[in-house]
């Protein structure tokens, strides 16, 4: 058999996977059509993105929303209140718990527990399947009490909120988060305890922080260089593009910042040149951001809110804007133009998957050089294991 055209399932989107099993290489076909978004915010309003870009995706809505309004933001020179920078940072927490929940427990842990799809998780480990639900509500719960709903959010607007939950509705959400904490940290043991394929790939961390984009391996740039540094291919075999961090191959999301962290797990083994690993990373994200949610409420408890929605600076005549934000798949970044009247006239967007397009395939031809004794069959179940484990998002790619 010289080459195999395998259709990926438990992913979201549709794509496929090329091997040549002759030479040992793979290649990862992504066949959405892409959808253009944009050139549709061409000609809109600045008040319009930050309602268009969710659109892109029903599983990290709040991702893009909040980076379309971080670039409006820097574009019109407009810095939010403490009270709206820890409404915003509940939001993404809550995000990336749904998120991690929906793809741990019903795209990624089949490959594990021998079934063949997430709907019958119930049937085969109903632990595991009230565990997920009750995580999964509750990052519902977040999005819904900060965001206005637990899909496209609602309450968010440039230089802040137009709507902010009140100190009884954020009681609530702590006692929520505080009856969910078994299954916070029962999830980072089940998913620590399972076996995963062994796989050693020299694996280049990036993320974005504070105005920052890092590399692990020691690459510092501000996100407003991020498209001289992060460049996207076009290859003709997919329609998504493929992104390289300084022409490198790389990986983001949650194996990456725990790789980047100053937190130490001393309860849970993380191997960092292990891509499978990445499952592991996301099961302590949800332990970390819960435990993040309860400060981050703690905090707004103790403090006076407030509802603040500065109006855009008058009198200038052009504006551009970067806006950064950590998905629950990696960085995501948005960039803006306006003109003198708040019309977009041009606009950017490279979102995480696209990033870990290259680490995939970089990721599937080193599994098939540590696996090439195995049989074909069995190889092919590593792949789509493999993909499955970096959690693409195919819609956010062909944006």
């Amino acid at each position: 058999m010289a080459i195999t055209r395998e259709f990926i399932a438990k992913i979201e989107g549709h794509g496929s996977l090329t091997v040549d099993w002759n030479n040992n290489s793979a290649k990862l076909n992504v066949h959405e059509g892409e959808r253009l978004f944009e050139g549709i915010l061409v000609g809109r309003t600045a008040e319009e993105a930050p309602w268009i870009t969710p659109r892109i995706c029903g599983v990290c809505p709040i991702a893009h929303n909040l980076a379309s309004l971080a670039a409006i933001e820097d574009a019109y020179g407009i810095r939010i209140s403490e009270t709206s920078r820890l409404l915003r940072e509940l939001m993404k927490y809550g995000q990336i718990i749904q998120s991690h929940v929906l793809h741990l427990f019903f795209l990624a842990l089949p490959d594990y527990i021998g079934i063949d799809r997430g709907t019958e998780l119930a049937q085969k480990d109903s632990r595991s399947f009230k565990k997920a639900l009750v995580l999964k509500e509750l990052g519902d719960e977040i999005a819904y009490v900060v965001a206005g709903r637990n899909v496209h959010p609602t309450t968010t607007t440039i230089g802040g909120f137009h709507k902010i939950p009140t100190k009884e509705e954020l009681r609530k959400l702590m006692k929520r988060l505080e009856e969910t904490e078994e299954e916070a940290e029962w999830t980072v043991k089940f998913f620590s305890a399972l076996k995963y394929p062994q796989l050693k790939v020299d694996l280049e961390f990036i993320i974005q922080d504070d105005e920052r984009i890092i590399s692990n391996k020691k690459a510092n740039v501000s996100v407003k260089e991020y498209k001289q540094n992060i460049e996207e291919e076009l290859r003709d075999y997919s329609t998504a593009k493929f992104g390289k961090f300084q022409g490198r191959e790389i990986m983001v999301g949650a194996l990456a910042r725990l790789a980047m962290s100053e937190t130490k797990f001393p309860t849970t083994k993380i191997d960092f040149q292990n891509p499978f690993h990445n499952n592991v990373a996301q099961a302590v994200e949800i332990f970390l951001f819960h435990k993040q949610a309860k400060e981050i409420i703690e905090k707004l408890l103790g403090m006076t809110l407030v509802k603040d929605s500065p109006s855009p600076s008058e009198g200038l005549s052009f504006f551009t804007g970067v806006g950064a934000a950590e998905a629950p798949r990696g960085g995501l970044y948005h960039e803006i133009h306006l003109d003198e009247k708040g019309i977009i006239t041009y606009a950017n967007i490279i979102t995480p998957t696209v990033q870990n397009l290259t680490s995939i395939e970089k990721s599937a031809q080193a599994l098939l050089e540590h696996h090439k004794e195995k049989e074909i069959k069995e190889k092919e179940r590593l792949l789509n294991m493999l993909i499955r484990a970096y959690d693409p998002c195919i819609t956010c790619a062909v944006h």
